[in-house]
């Protein structure tokens, strides 16, 4: 289990990252606490009590002075990497395009180019300021927040539109919704008025045709039954209603024609 830390190694992520080299080596896994600038390991607490027995007169620091500290493996396997190859570490630098890069890339990318050389001797003639580098990227870190706050807000923002828009075209749909219900409900009735006048009238119709037609048929048969047969006052009434009915329907026909 590991040494529990103190309040500075709570204080600090960066110490997690370092782990006891003598543990280590025993496929023991413990933060480091203190690390030795004369054997450049790191040690934890209880190894350093031993180191301590042994090498008393070695120079050592403590979490409080982490930029005496060597740099994580971490981050030197991350500065060190190819973007290009993975699995490859960077060891030229190419003057003419201002880039590090990997033996691979520059075989590949940087083999016309004049000025090659390894990033040991480019150190030497480039030296670098790397705390103008920190003061600029702290810069350009402040206006991304600035721009991810804003970005953000206006994000936001839009949801917030976006959801009242919304709800504003929902009761616009609704109101739509009801008024069409109020048309439709009221069309349907119109509709099923109509249909029942409609309806009536054609019944009339149709029941007055079928009266027309059964008096014509039994007048029909009654001038065939008579045609042949004196029977005076018989076939003159008769003729006298087949006239009647004739006049009656031809009207009737001139009406609804």
């Amino acid at each position: 289990m590991a040494t529990p830390l103190g309040s500075v190694h709570k204080s600090s992520d960066l110490v997690k990252d370092f782990c006891c080299g003598a543990c280590k080596s025993r496929s023991i896994e413990e933060i480091a606490e203190i690390y030795c600038e004369t054997c450049l390991k790191c040690f934890c607490g209880k190894c350093i009590y031993l180191h301590g027995q042994l090498y008393a007169d070695h120079i050592t620091y403590g979490t409080e002075d982490m930029n005496k500290w060597p740099v994580t493996k971490k981050m030197e396997d991350f500065l060190f990497k190819c973007e290009n190859h993975k699995d490859k570490k960077l060891k030229m630098f190419c003057k003419d395009h201002s880039q590090p890069c990997c033996t691979n890339c520059a075989f590949l990318n940087h083999r016309l180019c004049k000025e090659v050389s390894l990033i040991s001797e480019s150190v030497k003639t480039n030296p670098s300021d790397l705390h103008e580098l920190s003061n600029k990227i702290e810069t350009i870190l402040k206006e991304l927040k600035n721009l991810q706050n804003t970005r953000q807000s206006s994000f936001q923002s839009v949801e917030g539109s976006y959801s009242k828009r919304l709800q504003e075209v929902r009761d616009v749909r609704q109101k739509l919704n009801s008024a069409l219900d109020e048309l439709e409900k009221a069309t349907l009735k119109e509709l099923d008025d109509l249909r029942t006048s409609l309806q009536a009238a054609l019944k009339t119709d149709v029941d007055n045709c079928n009266k027309l037609m059964d008096d014509l048929e039994l007048l029909s048969e009654a001038v065939k039954e008579l045609a042949d047969k004196s029977i005076g006052e018989m076939a003159f009434i008769a003729s006298r209603k087949c006239l009647d009915k004739i006049q009656e329907s031809q009207v009737y026909l001139k009406k609804l024609l």
